[in-house]
């Protein structure tokens, strides 16, 4: 409000971008930005160096990779440049499908999916295909959980996968926590979680960021995934343990019931091996070590 040449009080319209950059400058307020769908195409040359990256999310009608079923699908193509820049994005798409079951109520809690939504929808499968099996590689941001459910339903042949949550260190990298939204508050930005599209300009929005070493997290991720790395399966593992194992990396295989953790450096594996022997299995027994590139990695074993 300010006072006009008549001494009345009257209403100033200031632009919310003005109001949110005066607000970021103060030391005791944090703007954050929604992370709506990313629009770019920078004039450049194009090169081979860049590569195409998919970025994807998927919400089901459980946890279950072999029994349950896919109910949204968000697809977003991407360039990316050598120095892991977004230079290029393409629309986004977004499918509802219809599992052929009721959705349980637990699923439209947590999505706000329900079983209105989906019915009689489905997913454009040649289109989905053409878009993921033509990629460089496909990113989400649990891709254990994400591709099994994409390769059962599309069919889709070996990919190179990249995991936002698993191919980089964030704790490293100074954030908190991995979760998506946890992430994308420290870079700024926010979004409604927990629907497929939304997730996926969330996670553009997450591989622009700059970390402290100069990369982007998208440089960081490419430079990680394409490394050949080494699953740790750890059956049967104490429950007292859960937490300590969590902590350094396991995650949980619904499926197989299971902790699990991969590690991209083959100098560690031996001393990892050696951990869970002594200090989880108490030398009752081993883990089991595969050896994995991208293609294979995170898919339904």
């Amino acid at each position: 409000m300010m006072r006009g040449r008549d001494g009345e009080l009257a209403a100033v319209t200031v632009p919310a971008e003005a109001l949110a950059q005066a607000l970021g400058r103060h030391p005791r307020y944090k703007v954050l930005r929604l992370a709506d769908a990313a629009r770019r195409n920078e004039p450049r040359q194009r090169n081979l160096s860049e590569l195409t990256v998919a970025v994807i999310d998927v919400e089901t009608t459980g946890f279950d990779q072999r029994e349950d079923a896919v109910i949204e699908l968000g697809i977003q193509r991407i360039k990316v440049d050598e120095s892991g820049r977004v230079v290029e994005t393409g629309r986004t798409y977004n499918w509802l499908e219809d599992p052929g079951r009721p959705i349980p109520p637990e699923i439209t809690r947590h999505t706000g999916i329900s079983d209105a939504d989906v019915a009689g929808r489905s997913i454009m499968d040649a289109e989905a295909f053409s878009l993921l099996s033509s990629a460089d590689a496909i990113l989400a941001h649990n891709a254990a959980f994400d591709r099994p459910f994409v390769d059962r339903r599309l069919e889709l042949p070996p990919r190179p996968w990249i995991c936002s949550l698993q191919d980089l260190d964030w704790s490293a990298n100074g954030f908190e926590c991995r979760k998506l939204g946890c992430l994308l508050h420290r870079c700024g930005g926010f979004h409604e979680p927990h629907r497929a599209s939304d997730d996926v300009n969330a996670l553009v929005k997450l591989l622009e960021h700059r970390l402290e070493s100069g990369d982007t997290v998208m440089r960081q991720l490419i430079r990680n995934a394409s490394r050949p790395n080494w699953l740790i399966e750890a059956p049967e593992t104490p429950f007292a343990l859960n937490a300590i194992l969590r902590e350094r990396g396991y995650g949980w295989d619904q499926v197989r019931r299971q902790r699990w953790r991969f590690l991209a450096d083959e100098a560690l594996v031996e001393a990892e091996i050696s951990w869970l022997v002594n200090d989880v299995y108490a030398g009752s027994r081993e883990p089991v070590v595969t050896r994995m590139t991208w293609r294979e990695r995170y898919a339904l074993r």
